[in-house]
């Protein structure tokens, strides 16, 4: 198997960034209720609310900066990062990461779907 170079790792990185960024802001409509009014007297969600705004804007930079090294990266630099994939416990992430093309049917991996 070959060594990916950093630039193709820096952009799947931003790309995975980016994706989290964008789950992040999906959680902007539990800060109101379906009425439209929020819950503004409570300090604790008011913190939670906000939290989940700095979160989306923290990936959506590290997915930026990440972008622009990605960009800046020599084309021919290489880089072996099997034991840095052997950290990721998400399969599908693992494979995005690798570049593997997506199976038409997943197999089971152990990863959970279901949180209850």
């Amino acid at each position: 198997m070959s060594s990916p170079t950093v630039n193709a790792i820096l952009t799947r990185l931003s790309y995975e960034l980016h994706a989290l960024a964008d789950a992040a802001d999906e959680f902007h409509h539990l800060a109101f209720a379906d009425d439209g009014t929020s819950n503004l007297a409570n300090a604790d969600y008011v913190k939670a609310t906000q939290g989940i705004d700095l979160m989306q804007q923290i990936l959506a930079n590290l997915s930026d900066y990440t972008g622009c090294l990605a960009m800046a990266a020599p084309e021919e630099m290489v880089l072996d990062d099997a034991q840095a994939l052997s950290l990721i416990s998400l399969s599908d992430l693992r494979d995005r990461l690798k570049d593997v093309p997506a199976e038409e049917e997943r197999q089971d991996s152990g990863d959970a779907d279901i949180f209850f």
